[in-house]
């Protein structure tokens, strides 16, 4: 070939330009960080993003023109690759898992350095279980492309699936070095307890900040110990209950044991902390010594519950579980735990049976109907389980549960029209759980911008929560892009 010919055939045609990719999702589809655009679209591209179905006609346009370009290799590999990676995407849609992993080791087989390739053979091998393959997948493709955050978050999602709690929290930590306020890669961290939320208020109101746990923890610890009254001590050991910090815990309720008034209440909270701990011989001795004086107790019957399940004492791990139930038959978390207890046993009639004898005696109780509507649908008896969850909705017309699984069920049986209209006709002001439903329904039925409007609306209530607002606002950035 001359010289002349070789210029010729690295010149780039004038209805080409070059726009730049964010080094992370280069990496991931392993291409140069400046891809090809028809200069016609240029502007378009860099507003919306890049379109990896049109970019592959352009590439195409390209090394016909100029074999020679610079990425010229790159190109060629991810064209031929790309037809067969839109053909696996049935496969996904119709959840054929585990038929899809031959489809993507054939494309590996193409481009044996492509990231994309081995991320979705991670996530099909976490579907299908094989967890330790899905874990070798991530780490080949953070090999190949270490600055794609949302590898870092699938890998974590991984460790989880393995009960891996320590791992889960280092990719996820990595994950959101990579992709800064990314919602989901929060709300993991906060459900690890790895982060905590804090709300500085003042002019910024609305922020949300995130604070390490150990910061949390060293924060929550002098305030323990400079405080001195009884009733501030139980409300600051509720809250290290709730944030996971159950040794801190159990030091705050130990001041308050001295205090003959609220004695009872820091032994039901040093039964709780110490159950959570995992030390169930403690929580045994301070549950059973406040259930002396304090018998009545739906929730301490139903802790120690969980302290004799966890030791595999079934015969008083059943006596608690009913009894917290014939105190409380409304209370969701016992009729949750003796659902699973009957049905682990292959006893589910018996189980119908008590809930249905409960919600006889209880005519204002939606709890039983609840718990059985969910267990039907898990039978796929979707007829029993709808008319069992409109009574339930009769009892109770705005409770959030009934209306969130109600709504779920119909989602996931393709009856947006129904889920549509059973919200509508409720509540103006739907909690955050039950707007996503509804936005998400108008979306799936092509009408994305009713969703929106929905979202808009959530957004524009006074003194909303900061996390509700950010996770309606990232679901509203979503619709935005998307549409």
């Amino acid at each position: 070939m001359s010289a002349n010919s070789s210029n010729r055939s690295s010149e780039i045609p004038p209805e080409i330009a070059f726009i730049s990719l964010p080094k992370g999702l280069a990496q991931f589809h392993h291409l140069p960080t400046h891809v090809p655009v028809w200069t016609r679209d240029q502007a378009e591209v860099e507003k919306k993003g890049y379109d990896f179905q049109e970019g592959v006609a352009v590439m195409e346009g390209l090394l016909k023109s100029a074999p020679g370009a610079p990425g010229a290799y790159l190109y060629q590999l991810f064209v031929n690759k790309w037809r067969k990676l839109v053909e696996v995407n049935p496969y996904f849609e119709s959840n054929r898992i585990a038929e899809a992993i031959p489809k993507l080791i054939e494309i590996l087989n193409i481009d044996p350095e492509c990231p994309l390739t081995s991320f979705q053979l991670g996530y099909c091998f976490r579907a299908t279980g094989e967890l330790e393959k899905s874990e070798s997948f991530y780490k080949q493709a953070l090999r190949m492309a270490p600055d794609a955050g949302w590898i870092w978050s699938n890998l974590g999602r991984t460790y989880q699936a393995m009960g891996d709690k320590t791992r889960a929290g280092e990719a996820f930590w990595k994950a959101l070095e990579l992709l800064p306020g990314d919602h989901f890669v929060l709300e993991q961290l906060l459900g690890l307890g790895e982060i905590f939320l804090s709300t500085p208020g003042g002019k910024n109101d609305g922020e949300v900040l995130f604070t390490r746990r150990s910061d949390h923890e060293k924060k929550k610890k002098a305030e323990m110990n400079g405080e001195k009254d009884s009733q501030r001590l139980l409300i600051l050991g509720g809250e290290l209950l709730q944030d996971g910090l159950f040794d801190l815990a159990c030091q705050c309720f130990e001041k308050i044991l001295t205090d003959p008034e609220k004695k009872q209440p820091a032994r039901l909270g040093l039964g709780t902390a110490h159950l959570e701990a995992g030390r169930f011989k403690e929580a045994e001795r301070f549950l059973g010594e406040y259930l002396d004086e304090n018998p009545g107790s739906a929730a301490a019957h139903l802790n120690l519950f969980k302290v004799y399940l966890a030791q595999d004492e079934r015969d008083l791990a059943w006596e608690e579980i009913l009894t917290a139930v014939q105190l409380d038959p409304n209370h969701l978390d016992a009729l949750r735990q003796i659902y699973f207890l009957y049905r682990e046993t292959g006893r589910l009639e018996e189980c119908f049976e008590l809930l249905d004898r409960l919600a006889l005696e209880n005519p204002m109780g939606y709890a039983p109907l609840l718990i059985k509507a969910g267990g039907l649908a898990g039978l796929n008896d979707w007829e029993g389980a709808e008319k069992t969850l409109r009574e339930s909705l009769r009892r109770a017309p705005q409770q959030e549960e009934i209306l969130f699984f109600y709504t779920a069920e119909l989602g996931k049986r393709g009856k947006q029209g129904e889920l549509i209209e059973l919200l509508e006709k409720g509540s103006p002001t739907l909690p955050l759980s039950l707007t996503i439903n509804l936005a998400l329904a108008y979306s799936q039925m092509g009408q994305a911008e009713k969703g929106k409007q929905y979202l808009r609306k959530f957004l524009a209530r006074p003194g909303l929560a900061p996390l509700e607002k950010k996770r309606a606002g990232s679901l509203l950035d979503d619709f935005e892009r998307n549409s």
